[in-house]
């Protein structure tokens, strides 16, 4: 159903390409980064978590050469376009929400402990400044890591299979590329099942919604409010900035597999409810009656 302009990607290559465009765009920016003595590695030195942050940014320009010169359609065609100010805000409310209620529900039953005031008790201009760079970057992940994956992935898949193959396949192929080895440790297996479920979450609130600003604001809101926010690991990375908030630890005498040790809560049973239940509600909310891409007139609900 694309226009005589454009063409499109065959499915089973978005996968390939996605990993091809997510390697060679962080190569980019580490020998960028390596000019000024920096790594892009979420390490504990803010300097280089944000480097790694703004990595993403190369990888935006490679998706947008292959847009731009292969199919011939602009970037908002993937679900970047229309208002953006309030699907954004309610996506990054949903996204705080969910971490707040995990690390709420572990104070209190003794999964993690209080360990002490955040920023917000006073702070300096390093830490504003490192603090405005993490949100900032944070933000530019985000949208471009779900430009990659719910947006051209899922749609290119969408159009050509339908919302549940593509669904399934863009799970799938998020698990394979991003999912490391699973068996390198229970944390890494338990975060595995966690990133599929959360992948399977944005990629049915994406369909629903038709448009990628909710999820960009989910996947910020997130991780903004599990690191800067709290203090907690973020798939094992750790921002160096003080957190906003309070600081939380993981408790030591709580079995690990409840808040995720080292790797953070991405790898604690607790996530995994919560994952589920935002699987939940999603399924349950009516679809948005919005076009998936600007060259065609049938929505993602056409293609079940």
């Amino acid at each position: 159903m694309a226009s005589s302009r454009t063409r499109s990607t065959w499915a089973l290559l978005t996968a390939p390409l996605v990993w091809v465009f997510v390697y060679a765009g962080v190569w980019i920016a580490g020998r960028i980064a390596s000019l000024f003595g920096l790594n892009a590695a979420m390490n504990g030195r803010w300097q280089d978590a944000v480097v790694a942050l703004f990595a993403s940014l190369p990888v935006l320009g490679c998706l947008w050469l292959w847009l731009r010169f292969y199919e011939k359609r602009p970037l908002r065609d993937i679900g970047l376009a229309g208002p953006a100010r309030r699907e954004l805000l309610r996506g990054f409310l949903m996204g705080c929400l969910l971490v707040a209620g995990v690390a709420a529900v572990g104070l209190l039953i003794g999964v993690y402990s209080f360990a002490g005031l955040g920023a917000l008790q006073g702070f300096d201009m390093v830490w504003l400044t490192a603090a405005i760079l993490v949100i900032a970057g944070t933000f530019v992940q985000a949208t471009v890591t779900e430009a990659l994956w719910r947006g051209w992935m899922l749609q290119t898949c969408a159009l050509q299979w339908g919302a549940i193959p593509a669904l399934v396949f863009n799970v799938a192929a998020g698990l394979i590329i991003q999912g490391g080895n699973l068996l390198q440790s229970p944390e890494h297996l338990l975060g595995g099942i966690n990133l599929a479920l959360m992948a399977g979450f944005l990629s049915l609130k994406a369909l629903r919604d038709g448009s990628l600003w909710g999820v960009c604001g989910v996947h910020a809101g997130w991780n903004l409010m599990m690191g800067l926010g709290l203090g907690l690991g973020i798939d094992g990375g750790r921002t160096g900035v003080t957190p906003l908030l309070a600081h939380i630890v993981p408790n030591g005498d709580a079995p690990a597999f409840l808040h995720g040790s080292w790797y953070g809560p991405d790898a604690g049973l607790l996530m995994t409810v919560a994952a589920v239940a935002a699987i939940a509600w999603t399924l349950r909310r009516p679809r948005q009656p919005q076009a998936v891409r600007q060259d065609d007139h049938d929505t993602v609900d056409d293609y079940h």
